[in-house]
């Protein structure tokens, strides 16, 4: 069981690591996945992939077993945020606003793909938080963009972090609509 101090260490880490492996998949996906304008602070452009037990697919994919470790990846991978800090060149659409189209649409005929043709460039795209295997040099991160009613697409994929890059190990899988 690790302790208060281990605990504060891998926050610390896990905090590092994501802003390293967010900034080289943003960069590497600056054409493809990730183009828009726009991004969403909690990640709506993605699914879950279509398995019986999602940590069960996580945990064995990143072949984690420390079950301390992988509560703490769940709880930072349910509460993240994206920031302005971490995107400066990104809009951010939150999850308030999406709750505030949500309403208008639904009482006075706003239409949604409309203010995302005005407000954002290609749609708008998003991005998981890492979960972390217990060495933080291996990942799973689910990405997608979503470009109009019936348009977007994403995956799920492993990252490995390989003399000081992160470097995409595997696609699990992908959506197109």
């Amino acid at each position: 069981m690790e302790n208060k101090t281990d605990l504060k260490k891998s926050e610390i880490l896990d905090a590092q690591r994501t802003m390293e492996l967010m900034t080289q998949i943003l960069k590497d996906e600056s054409e493809g996945y990730l183009q828009s304008s726009c991004i969403t602070e909690k990640p709506r452009a993605i699914s879950h992939p279509v398995v019986s037990n999602f940590n069960k697919y996580v945990k064995n994919n990143l072949n984690i077993i420390d079950t301390v470790h992988f509560k703490l990846q769940t709880r930072l991978y349910a509460k993240f945020k994206f920031t302005s800090d971490l995107v400066p060149n990104k809009k951010i659409i939150t999850q308030k606003q999406f709750e505030e189209f949500e309403k208008k649409s639904e009482n006075e005929g706003f239409r949604f793909w409309d203010w995302l043709d005005t407000n954002c460039e290609k749609g708008y795209c998003s991005i998981s938080k890492p979960i972390f295997n217990e060495t933080y040099d291996m990942a799973y991160v689910q990405i997608g963009t979503v470009c109009g009613g019936l348009c977007g697409g994403g995956e799920e994929r492993i990252y490995e972090l390989l003399n000081g890059k992160w470097t995409e190990k595997e696609s699990l899988g992908s959506w197109v609509s």
